[in-house]
């Protein structure tokens, strides 16, 4: 495709006619994936708007074992998904690292080997490292909808 000539807004008026269909969830369990490249974004509380902060966005290429592949009928070897953590932060606005503090970067730090005394850590490092999340279901409208509901050591 030549994409100088290339509209992406014409994806706006193109027609479909037929339905476009939900992939059956994974398995409950665990698997192995890749970490992305990590983002950053500050958040609002919906609820509640004065609570705020700030947020790393985690994409993880989780590998798809052969058999449930099959089993569900998926045609990829490797989804993707996203992770999220809401930062503890100190009244300085830098990331709290007092026990009990970032529980789950602590986690992802902990899958990646980089949780020592002595470890210079930033986010960034953690890209391409590759980890076992657990996947588990949540439902919602009566559906299952996948999450990462913990991370390991690969």
């Amino acid at each position: 495709m030549n994409m100088s000539a290339f509209d992406p807004s014409s994806f706006l008026d193109a027609t479909i006619d037929t339905p476009t269909e939900k992939r059956p969830p994974i398995p409950v369990g665990d698997y192995t994936a890749t970490i992305g490249e990590i983002t950053v974004r500050p958040w609002q509380g919906k609820k509640d708007p004065t609570k705020s902060g700030i947020a790393y966005d985690i994409p993880l290429t989780v590998e798809i074992p052969a058999d449930v592949q099959s089993a569900l009928g998926i045609t990829t070897s490797t989804l993707q998904f996203k992770d999220s953590i809401i930062l503890d932060l100190t009244e300085n606005g830098t990331i709290d690292n007092s026990p009990g503090k970032n529980r789950r970067l602590r986690m992802y730090r902990e899958a990646a080997d980089m949780n020592k005394p002595g470890d210079v850590f930033s986010a960034r490092k953690l890209t391409g490292v590759v980890i076992k999340v657990k996947i588990s279901h949540d439902i919602w409208e009566g559906q299952p909808i996948e999450k990462v509901d913990g991370v390991a050591r690969f």
